[in-house]
């Protein structure tokens, strides 16, 4: 039966949430009453960017998923990856500037 079939014949059928579905909720819903800023994931340029991505980055704001390869032949890339993870840590921090100011006083 599809839900288009529950539909026509009224009869619909909502699962029930465990309470592992319940801690998972109340889990996700703790990041909304946090006041955090946007920040890029540093590395990417700004071509990723979200609230989510600050569980991404450790208490010193380097990538928790960074690998960067030992190779000497990635050498160049290597440090053009290490300069582009500064450039982008710069810009967290002016962003949590940006978003403290535009948020001071505010409360949830």
């Amino acid at each position: 039966m599809t839900v288009q079939d529950d539909k026509e014949t009224g009869q619909t059928e909502k699962p029930e949430p465990n309470e592992e579905n319940k801690k998972q909720a109340a889990e996700m819903m703790e990041v909304y009453a946090e006041n955090r800023a946007t920040v890029v994931l540093p590395g990417s340029g700004g071509a990723i960017s979200g609230t989510a991505v600050n569980d991404w980055l450790d208490d010193d704001g380097n990538p928790k998923f960074n690998a960067i390869s030992g190779s000497d032949d990635d050498t160049k890339d290597d440090q053009a990856k290490k300069d582009q993870i500064e450039k982008d840590k710069a810009w967290n921090d002016d962003l949590r500037k940006a978003a403290a100011e535009e948020n001071k006083g505010e409360t949830r």
